[in-house]
């Protein structure tokens, strides 16, 4: 997701990828070579995380993800959307979605720290004019940003990802011998953990920031609200196929407004998965002004109460259509006990190789501790 700008419209964005449905696989990679895509609170969730087991220090400068034993392997903690909205992280959490645990949720205390774990990513998978068959380096990814008018922080508010895709970037990336960043690398130690570094996985990762000066929390709750949708587009067969269906239902003048706005906000046209999916999680999900609204893609408020209400009503039976008319849970403020950036866990080189000075970090604001 990104602020609005003046120049283009009210609108905020976020992003997206694709897999059948299965159940979230343990263990490691199987090694072999990933497949690519073919054709987005209270005291650090202590009372959330009682009994529920093993904390477990990740890489990235402090952050945790929970781990409860069972049957001998090891599975993320689940919350819930509510869950989630109320909690103000001061380091990085990540669950899984409790209505589909194929869906796994990293909530980043700060928009850098998301912006230097994905904002590369993004780069690779969705962003517009830039190359799908290789990895940027920090100097063209720096100059991506700056060239988008944006920031490491605002390149996207949201991310979203199915697991083909990430390890798509991880293969990628070591083919090339791509220096990733301390928080990149922490990133693909979570995914081997999870085994999603191997092909066939069903899988996806959405991401949000913490409540912050820039992310307030009635925000942050839509963008969580945005991101699930995109998980449920990645996980369900099913949901998969309507929403295509949906999309070649459309008019070709709605398709091409929809289009237009999107890539006003610097996705890959180029790309239909793309367009389809984010028209489906703006279109129904994003029911909020600052971040979708007619004007944005040209239409009347009664054009786009006619298609929502359209998509809605054809909408297979599953846990995301209750979501596409409820109402946001209340977001928690921002955490004054918490430091921007927190520091670096002790045993941080024992989770992700040592890496020399972060060089993309230079772009981020100063006093990130990147290495």
């Amino acid at each position: 997701m990104q602020p609005p700008t003046p120049e283009a419209d009210d609108t905020v964005k976020i992003p997206r990828g694709i897999t059948p449905r299965a159940s979230l696989p343990a263990g490691p990679p199987a090694g072999a070579p990933p497949a690519v895509r073919g054709p987005k609170r209270r005291q650090f969730l202590m009372p959330l995380l009682a009994g529920t087991g093993l904390l477990v220090p990740a890489a990235l400068a402090g952050a945790w993800f929970g781990f409860k034993s069972r049957g001998g392997g090891n599975t993320l903690i689940t919350l819930t959307e509510a869950q989630i909205d109320a909690s103000a992280p001061c380091a990085t959490v990540v669950s899984a979605f409790a209505l589909d645990r194929a869906v796994v949720v990293i909530d980043f205390p700060d928009l850098a720290t998301q912006g230097l774990t994905l904002d590369r990513v993004a780069a690779l998978i969705e962003k517009a004019h830039l190359p799908r068959n290789r990895v940027l380096t920090d100097a063209e990814l720096v100059q991506a940003i700056r060239s988008s008018g944006d920031t490491i922080e605002s390149y996207y508010y949201g991310h979203d990802y199915q697991a083909a895709d990430l390890a798509k970037f991880f293969h990628l990336a070591a083919l090339q011998n791509i220096r990733l960043n301390p928080h990149e690398m922490w990133l693909h130690a979570l995914l081997a953990r999870l085994g999603w570094l191997a092909p066939g996985v069903c899988g996806a990762i959405i991401t949000i920031p913490a409540a912050s000066a820039v992310i307030a929390p009635d925000m942050r709750a839509v963008i969580l609200h945005h991101e699930i949708s995109h998980g449920a587009f990645y996980t369900d067969a099913v949901y998969r196929s309507y929403a295509e269906s949906f999309w070649y239902s459309l008019t070709d003048s709605d398709r091409a407004a929809f289009t237009g706005f999107l890539g006003r906000q610097g996705y890959d046209t180029t790309d239909t998965e793309l367009m389809l999916n984010e028209t489906q999680a703006y279109l129904v999900f994003t029911r909020d002004p600052r971040f979708f609204n007619a004007a944005a893609v040209g239409m009347t408020e009664a054009d786009i109460a006619r298609l929502r209400a359209a998509f809605i009503a054809n909408m297979p039976d599953f846990w995301l259509r209750p979501l596409a008319n409820a109402v946001l849970p209340p977001g928690a403020p921002p955490n004054p006990a918490c430091r921007t950036i927190p520091a670096a866990p002790a045993n941080f080189a024992s989770i992700a190789p040592p890496q020399p000075a972060c060089r993309i970090c230079a772009a981020a604001r100063p006093r990130l501790a990147c290495a």
